[in-house]
Order: structure tokens, then sequence, then C-alpha cells
């Protein structure tokens, strides 16, 4: 018996690690998702808003856990600030030379979004994300509560 309980008690602790770990996961990417929320709405309030010409795009391509390839395209933008030209990197496709919307922020002009992702509609993406994260958080809390009878 003192045997049975030895493994019991391993297993309980092995479980309970992972639990928590996989808790810890889902909050940092919940805080995560939310902090790029927050920052994209705060650059759009009060950011400023001009235009840049996309200077060239790249591609990342990788693949899912199911082996279906993902791909994100990042467009390098120049725009002039004052006298002096700054090139940075947004998301999203554009052509070169295409004329692009943009906010930046005046205090720290290497922060820059296209102003179509510092709206709300821009930031569906990220909401359907937060949905997803916080529905695994319920549904592993409530797995915990119900695997483990209080």
């Amino acid at each position: 018996m003192a045997r049975w309980l030895s493994r019991r008690s391993l297993s309980g602790v092995g479980s309970f690690a992972f639990f928590a770990a996989w808790f810890g996961i889902l909050i940092v990417m919940l805080v995560a998702q939310v902090f790029d929320i927050v920052s994209a709405l705060d650059l759009g309030r009060h950011g400023v808003r001009t235009t840049g010409v996309a200077l060239s795009t790249r591609s990342e391509t990788w693949n899912d856990t199911d082996g279906h390839p993902i791909t994100v395209n990042y467009t390098k933008i120049g725009f002039t600030v004052g006298t002096q030209r700054h090139v940075e990197e947004i998301s999203g496709w554009y052509a070169t030379g295409e004329k692009v919307r943009i906010v930046y922020d005046p205090e720290s002009v290497n922060v820059v979004r296209s102003e179509e992702d510092t709206g709300l509609g821009g930031l569906a993406g990220n909401f359907v994300g937060i949905a997803l994260l916080l529905a695994m958080l319920v549904f592993g809390v409530s797995f915990v509560f119900s695997w483990h009878r209080w």
C-alpha cells in the first residue's frame, strides 16, 4: 500500500506540474495578446498619421502543428519625419512603390504600424486569439475541477 501511495503522489505532482505549465503558458500568451491590442489602440489614438511608400516585402513561412503552411508578410516602409527619412518594417503585403497610410509614435519613430492595424477592425484576429485562449483556460480549469474533486 505504501508503494501505491508514493506512485500516486508522484503522478499527482506530475499532473500538477503539467497543469501549472499549461496555465502559465496560456496566461503569458493572453497577456501578450492584450498588450498588443492595448499598444495598437494607444498608437492609433496618440500616434502621428502619415503616408509612407512600400520599399520591399518579405515573407516568412512555417508549418503549423498539422503540417499546413502559414505565411506572414512584412513590408519595409519609407517615410519622412521633418527632414529625416526613416525606413521601418510593418506587417502586411504591399506592392513596391505603393503608398501606405501609417501611424508612428512621435516619441519613438521606429514604432510604426499600418493605419488599418491600429483600429478595432485590424485587431479582429487579436480578439479571436483572446477568445480562444480564454476558452482554453476555462476548459482547463473545469477539467482540473472535475478531475480533482475538492
